[in-house]
């Protein structure tokens, strides 16, 4: 049955795009994000919605222009983050499968080839679901209040009608995304991890994959920053941006969570054992009877496990963690050099 679900594994539909441009991933989200943001501004042109304005004798962005550009860049962050994603596994299974026993190796390229067909239309109604509830709070909020059909054609509502839709089914979609990689990383782990507790090193690279995951949902929490920016209704706003930092959460933690289980297990299994050994040593001793290993060799052996750290996390890792938790707030930096810029050249 696992082979079976295994063989109907595929990309996910943004991953096979990605896959189509000469460029990589991340130039190609810029990229996204900038042409979408250009459809805007021509939609804008068309409409007559104005994109600069000028009040209180400074010069910025139209609420609803900086609202288009947010919304663009976190419609590229959205589907870029999968992309990188499958990229960050197939860069690190020669270490991965170091670590895994046969059947785990062959798991672990099962799942950096994609998700199962299952979980893709699973995936599928999470996106659907999540887009019918933009189209609600599109209708609740965001819509210009007695317009006629007409009259709602002619203004820029139509764009954030259909973006909000997408993004939001983008979010439901994502945070489903990440609760199926958390099973299959915690069955993997639980399952096929072989633990050398004199190589606990190795393990590092669960540690370097909950990082990067963990800086993918930074990235989204840095741009949805941006909503605060200007006049975007806060309860939209202050939603996406708890839902992004308990993502990012939960994508640090859900990785190296199993792997800190399981090594602290070996660890306290290996603890118990020695301890038994240096009590029958000690008894023996006492009694004048022939003992196994020297006692004072046991006692170092404890010693060393009780300092033996389980967690997969280097120094690096732990310095680049600190320096990612400084990205959101770098929005703030970018979003006012854009309004100097402004002030600057107009």
């Amino acid at each position: 049955m696992t082979e079976q679900t295994d063989d109907s594994r595929s990309p996910y539909l943004e991953v096979r795009l990605h896959r189509l441009s000469p460029l990589p991933p991340v130039l190609t989200g810029i990229l996204i994000s900038a042409l979408l943001y250009a459809l805007y501004l021509l939609y804008s042109v068309e409409v007559g919605q104005p994109i600069i304005e000028q009040t209180n004798g400074s010069v910025g962005f139209n609420n609803a222009a900086w609202a288009a550009l947010v919304i663009c860049l976190i419609f590229g962050v959205a589907t870029t983050m999968p992309a990188i994603t499958q990229r960050q596994w197939q860069a690190s299974l020669p270490q991965l499968k170091a670590v895994l026993d046969e059947k785990g190796r062959l798991q672990v390229e099962a799942m950096a080839t994609g998700p199962s067909r299952k979980h893709s239309w699973r995936s599928l109604l999470a996106f659907l679901a999540g887009a019918a509830g933009g189209v609600l709070v599109n209708l609740w909020l965001l819509n210009p209040p007695n317009l006629s059909w007409s009259e709602y054609w002619s203004t820029i509502s139509p764009f954030f009608a259909i973006m909000n839709a997408v993004v939001f089914g983008l979010a439901a979609r994502g945070g489903y995304m990440v609760r199926y990689e958390d099973r299959e990383m915690r069955e993997l782990v639980e399952t096929h991890l072989q633990v050398d507790l004199a190589h606990l090193e190795r393990n590092q690279i669960f540690g370097r994959l909950a990082l990067r995951g963990a800086l993918a949902w930074l990235v989204m929490t840095a741009v949805i920053l941006l909503l605060f920016v200007d006049s975007t209704p806060a309860p939209i706003s202050a939603t996406a941006l708890v839902l992004a930092l308990i993502a990012s959460g939960y994508a640090f933690a859900s990785t190296i969570g199993p792997v800190v289980r399981k090594c602290s297990a070996v660890r306290d299994a290996a603890l118990q054992s020695v301890r038994e050994q240096i009590t029958a040593s000690g008894d023996a001793a006492l009694k004048g009877a022939p003992g196994g290993a020297p006692l004072s060799e046991l006692i170092a052996y404890e010693n060393w496990l009780e300092k033996l750290p389980v967690w997969p996390i280097s120094a690096p890792v732990t310095r680049r963690l600190a320096l990612y938790g400084f990205i959101p707030v770098l929005a703030w930096f970018g979003s006012a050099a854009a309004e100097l810029v402004l002030n600057r050249f107009t």
